[in-house]
């Protein structure tokens, strides 16, 4: 095409600055006139401006010699003077109305009928600059996003936010491909090399992982299994056309899978937002999350497919709503995700609450507290630190049970725990035992009074009187002490010394504190 050819028909006379199109497209190729409706007059350069969906490359037939100029948003080196919004065209600055200007574009063929006008300099540069700000702000939020959840996956290794990350990835490489972006950055023209191939395949990934993140962000397999499934299946075919697009497939079968993947995002988008709806209504908060951030995003998609299938115009506002939807929905999921990165957070400290401590009395259970004598015992032999172990058993409690009731032997429970807690140091440690037998670890300096330690929480035990149903109930207990000696062979060993000492207490008339080897119990006060 060096020289446009004039068509002796089928043009219409076009409005000021506005398009006609060939009712007969000449040897497979689209052909546009446009034409002044006056002589321009402005100070500045007129401008040729082709703007929408922008998929073919596109010869300008311009006065005043009509040679042809290619212009293409998959070309690496264009005009750094303009932002890929529009393929950009200088012409003559005597442009008449009697010099038509022609456009052709060729296969792979345009999706939708082109945009073009002739535009004054300045207010395209003008308003190209507004553009510019918006759509580096958008894109800037978004890739601050998926910095964020790059270092939310490397802190907890999670499958949903590697999900969101490729979802949110390509997202960004799709949005830069769509205005041209990508292909003026350093290595751009790797991916322009793709052309109409690479954008169609990100056009397929990005719903594809999108996906995958909504089964795992709003649990769909467990909610909805069946609309699920057939999520599952979507993006499966997803895959196999961005397979297809990358190949150099016949230019009708090119053509089939475009039109698959517009019906692909149709269907996929209604039953995203049919499981999600069903999701929220069955109390799932992602769901939420989901419905408020992604549905203007789903429903620009749908425009999108739907004006591309019907050959619709694409309306102005839609270069500022895509990118605006991406970001809006980016900082909505970021807030979705880490309300459930909060979530899970805070089942993992109840998980190890429950694990750790007893859910009556809130000590330390059994494992935990042996877990605890275990290292203060290799802490100990380290360091020749002094350790000793109470055992404690509530005098009776078989009676209180059976005389009052489980409920009035767990307020009893509580209230020996707070007494002896009461009496304890920050470095002390108390957990259950079993029943109501109760363990305590004393270090230090508490170690070395362990005697006087279990005699002041006897003492505080016996003064307490617990009133149930206006029923008093008298508590005492009976406590053994053991201290770690050099001959003390293992922790164990150690418990069991207390435990045997604290039945010397039991059988020596309860209410008492018995030392290990001191062969000796501490009488109580008299009341």
């Amino acid at each position: 095409m060096s020289k446009a050819p004039v068509p002796a028909a089928g043009l219409a006379d076009a409005e000021p600055t506005r398009i006609a199109k060939l009712m007969t497209p000449l040897r497979g190729i689209d052909w546009y006139q446009l034409q002044l409706a006056s002589d321009w007059q402005a100070d500045s350069t007129p401008l040729l401006t082709i703007r929408g969906i922008l998929t073919a490359r596109a010869a300008v037939y311009a006065p005043p010699d009509y040679e042809a100029q290619v212009l293409g948003i998959f070309t690496a080196k264009l005009d750094p003077s303009y932002s890929r919004r529009a393929m950009v065209y200088p012409l003559p600055h005597d442009l008449r109305t009697d010099q038509p200007i022609y456009v052709a574009v060729g296969r792979p063929g345009q999706p939708v009928p082109l945009q073009a006008s002739i535009e004054d300099s300045s207010s395209y540069h003008a308003a190209d600059l507004r553009f510019v700000r918006a759509n580096t702000f958008f894109i800037a939020v978004q890739v601050s996003m998926l910095l964020v959840f790059v270092c939310f996956w490397l802190l907890l290794r999670e499958r949903t936010y590697i999900y969101f990350i490729g979802y949110q990835f390509f997202l960004v490489m799709y949005l830069m491909s769509q205005t041209g972006e990508l292909y003026s950055l350093p290595g751009g023209a790797i991916f322009a090399a793709g052309g109409l191939r690479f954008t169609n395949c990100l056009t397929a990934l990005v719903p594809a992982f999108g996906i995958l993140f909504l089964l795992d962000f709003v649990s769909l397999r467990q909610l909805t299994p069946r609309l699920a499934r057939a999520l599952v299946l979507a993006c499966g075919l997803y895959l196999v056309l961005v397979i297809l697009l990358a190949l150099p497939i016949p230019f009708f079968l090119s053509n089939l899978s475009i039109n698959t993947l517009n019906v692909l995002h149709i269907a996929a988008t209604l039953a995203a937002l049919t499981a999600s709806g069903i999701a929220l209504t069955r109390g799932n908060r992602q769901a939420g999350f989901f419905l408020l951030s992604w549905l203007p995003l789903l429903i620009l998609l749908m425009v999108r497919a739907t004006q591309q299938f019907i050959n619709l115009l694409q309306a102005p506002w839609m270069e500022y709503a895509f990118a605006a939807s991406m970001a809006y929905a980016a900082l909505i999921i970021a807030i979705g995700l880490a309300e459930r990165t909060a979530q899970a957070w805070r089942e993992r400290d109840q998980a190890a609450d429950l694990a750790q401590f007893d859910p009556l009395t809130r000590v330390l259970n059994r494992r935990a507290i042996l877990a605890q004598l275990a290292d203060a015992w290799t802490e100990s032999k380290a360091t020749r630190a002094r350790m000793a172990v109470l055992f404690l058993d509530i005098d009776h409690f078989k009676q209180i049970n059976d005389g009052h009731g489980h409920a009035a032997g767990d307020a009893c429970l509580i209230a020996v725990t707070q007494a002896m807690r009461a009496e304890l140091g920050d470095a002390d440690r108390l957990g259950r035992y079993g029943g109501e037998e109760f363990v305590v670890l004393l270090r230090g300096e508490h170690a070395a009074l362990a005697r006087h330690v279990a005699e002041r929480i006897r003492v505080r035990v016996a003064a307490l009187r617990i009133t149930f149903y206006e029923r008093a109930i008298p508590l005492s207990v009976s406590i053994g002490v053991a201290l770690r000696e050099e001959g003390t062979p293992s922790v164990e060993a150690l418990v069991d010394y207390a435990d045997q000492a604290q039945y010397r207490a039991k059988t020596g008339g309860r209410n008492r504190v018995f030392e290990y080897g001191a062969g000796a119990a501490v009488e109580p006060v008299p009341a």
